[in-house]
């Protein structure tokens, strides 16, 4: 079979080519470290590569949102234990206050420092995370959750609980309504919080209920119950506002009295023959659910009032008590929070730990998948380089053999 010049320069130039084109894809390999530089290099390590790709984006993407949630959440944390700290500071004042040797002025000097407080609290409740949004607002982040009012404070936020996607199968809430940590604070199993003066005589029971044709009506203020000097008539006077709501009415044992949305009912708990409200008694009202402003400024209002007489120190002593108590409500509920903050942070911890393992292994598998082998990359550009040489050569003695060239 005769083979004619052109063929041998079309088979000589296609083979040395297709050597030309190996020596180079393997000269790209090795200076880029892949094995696989686009996916027809290998179609299904190229798919699960890109499969890998995605799931270790995903968790770096869970990295951050954990981290992001880590400093909301110890910023919040961080301003809870001031708020722990203050309320510390509050009762040890009120029990400074319950010395029986102080004078007005000063349980005066008392309440200027619980005024501090007060204002320390309203600071720390409308905290931000440092970038503006506030932090127990709800959802209505750009707005500060609490402004002051007469008798405590007025939350403006809502009750939305913001979450971020720490995993895959878990979220984590990082932020809550200011209502859940600084209101709706349970001091009372019932409706109401109905208390009895200790200096009462007699002995009358008060309970207090909502009326619900006129819920619509409910302040969340505290009311006093006050007796006359015969036990025989009573008023009831909205202690936050000052404002009498019940003029003086004739006392009816188990009458119940409506005012403001709530039911007042006192009864003679001792029966007859016994006279029952005694001269004087008091029963103060307070909403089931307290927040620590209205507590703190209860007290703060309870010291400036002059307490000279046996009667004004036994009402000074319930309202200081009473506060006592409600603080100490307050702290709880505030403690419980910081507890739950802690477990999600001691949460994002573990997930970190559980990521980091994650992204190592993202890691491994696409490193078995597209990492060159760096040896045997060299070994065959070696040998790709002497059998394009051996081609090269050996074309330009097959190019030699012709007819013309025996002429010569």
């Amino acid at each position: 079979m005769r083979i004619s010049t052109s063929t041998i320069y079309q088979s000589g130039g296609a083979s040395i080519s297709d050597l030309q084109v190996g020596l180079n894809k393997t000269q790209q390999q090795i200076a880029a470290g892949r094995r696989i530089l686009t996916p027809a290099d290998d179609p299904i390590a190229s798919a699960r590569a890109l499969v890998i790709s995605q799931s270790d984006s995903i968790n770096t993407q869970f990295a951050t949102n954990r981290q992001a949630a880590k400093n909301n959440l110890s910023t919040a944390e961080s301003s809870l234990g001031n708020v722990t700290d203050t309320l510390h500071n509050i009762k040890t004042l009120i029990v400074q206050a319950g010395n029986g040797s102080y004078t007005d002025t000063e349980r005066g000097f008392i309440a200027q420092q619980l005024q501090g407080n007060l204002d320390q609290l309203f600071g720390l409740a409308n905290s931000t995370d440092g970038t503006g949004n506030y932090l127990f607002s709800g959802f209505n982040t750009t707005t500060a959750p609490y402004t002051k009012v007469a008798g405590g404070a007025a939350y403006n936020g809502d009750q939305g609980q913001r979450f971020i996607q720490a995993d895959t199968s878990r979220q984590i809430p990082i932020s809550g309504p200011g209502t859940d940590i600084f209101q709706n604070i349970r001091t009372s199993a019932g409706q109401f919080n109905v208390q009895s003066n200790p200096s009462n005589v007699g002995l009358a029971v008060a309970n207090a209920t909502i009326n619900v044709p006129t819920s619509a009506n409910l302040t969340g203020n505290n009311y006093e119950v006050a007796f006359d000097n015969l036990g025989t008539s009573f008023t009831v006077t909205n202690k936050t506002t000052g404002n009498v709501v019940v003029p003086l009415t004739p006392y009816v044992s188990g009458a119940t009295v409506t005012f403001d949305g709530i039911d007042l009912n006192v009864t003679n708990a001792g029966g007859p023959p016994v006279v029952v409200p005694g001269p004087g008694d008091k029963f103060s009202v307070q909403p089931g659910n307290q927040n620590i402003f209205e507590t703190v400024t209860d007290i703060i209002n309870a010291l400036n009032i002059p307490a000279n007489t046996v009667a004004a120190k036994k009402d000074l002593n319930a309202a200081l008590t009473q506060g006592n108590n409600n603080l100490d409500k307050s702290l709880n509920n505030v403690l419980t929070v910081r507890a739950q903050l802690g477990t999600s942070l001691k949460e994002i911890d573990d997930l970190d730990s559980e990521g980091d393992a994650k992204g190592v292994a993202f890691k491994q598998d696409l490193s078995a998948l597209l990492d060159l082998d760096y040896a045997k990359a060299i070994t065959e550009l070696n040998q790709q380089q002497t059998t394009l040489q051996a081609a090269q050569q050996s074309f330009v003695k097959t190019s030699g053999l012709s007819l013309f060239d025996y002429i010569r």
